[in-house]
């Protein structure tokens, strides 16, 4: 059930999760009906966590924010390794995380219940192996296949990363400029922003997570100054040709 943490109930569910831990991390949670849903996270598939916004959704329950959290994965080169984070976006009613060790479909030794990192904030890198996520006090989801960082790259970024629907943002405020390399181009307006995400937004909407994105990176000139300056950053450190494949 969605109000107590996700275990594979049986055998065929065991190994389901045990399949995807060996593939790559995942984010596992049941649907409505009792369901076991798993998504697979990468560089390119985030999973957003929310009451009507996200990859997993929980509709019915409304101490779950529209936008809840997001679990994230990044891939480092230097040395190379695969790391999972978690993050609050602004809940009303938190987001809480714990490590527990799955034997058989069975929890043992889970630790403590900490809270999520809150926008602004860094995500929180997680751990090797399990973890269990409480959402509202009361919905949960399961992340695991979290590989072992020896090096706890989580002080590399030089910059705070943006949230998924910053970032989806930041995808469509530097289209132009990918498009036509090299060429005289101005960014694109909220409106034109707004028309291309998925799910659609508003333009007021576009305007606040620009917002959010200028204080979040100290940009304190004029708005046009802040979006071309938006641009560059996001082309030097999260944006690339990759995003528009």
């Amino acid at each position: 059930m969605t109000g107590e943490p996700v275990r594979p109930g049986g055998a065929a569910e065991v190994a389901r999760l045990v399949q995807a831990a060996h593939k790559q991390p995942y984010v596992a949670w049941r649907d409505g009906d009792g369901t076991l849903r798993v998504h697979a996270l990468s560089p390119r598939a985030p999973a957003t966590v929310g009451r009507i916004v996200g990859t997993v959704t929980f509709p019915l329950h409304r101490a779950v924010s529209r936008e809840h959290a997001e679990v994230t994965l990044r891939e480092y080169a230097d040395p190379h390794a695969v790391c999972v984070y978690l993050l609050d976006i602004a809940s009303k009613h938190g987001t809480e995380h714990r490590t527990v060790r799955l034997r058989n479909g069975v929890a043992q030794d889970p630790g403590s219940w900490q809270p999520a990192p809150r926008v602004p904030a860094r995500p929180v890198q997680l751990d090797k192996g399990e973890h269990d996520v409480r959402l509202a006090g009361e919905r949960f989801i399961l992340i695991g296949g979290v590989p072992l960082d020896e090096g706890r790259t989580s002080d590399r970024d030089e910059l705070p990363l943006p949230t998924v629907r910053q970032r989806d943002v930041l995808v469509e405020l530097c289209r132009p400029f990918f498009a036509h390399p090299g060429a005289p181009v101005a960014p694109p307006s909220n409106g034109e922003i707004a028309t291309r995400l998925e799910p659609p937004i508003g333009s007021d909407r576009v305007s606040d997570l620009l917002s959010e994105l200028y204080r979040r990176y100290d940009l304190t000139g004029t708005k046009e100054q802040n979006r071309v300056q938006l641009v560059a950053l996001a082309m030097r450190h999260f944006i690339d040709a990759g995003d528009y494949g």
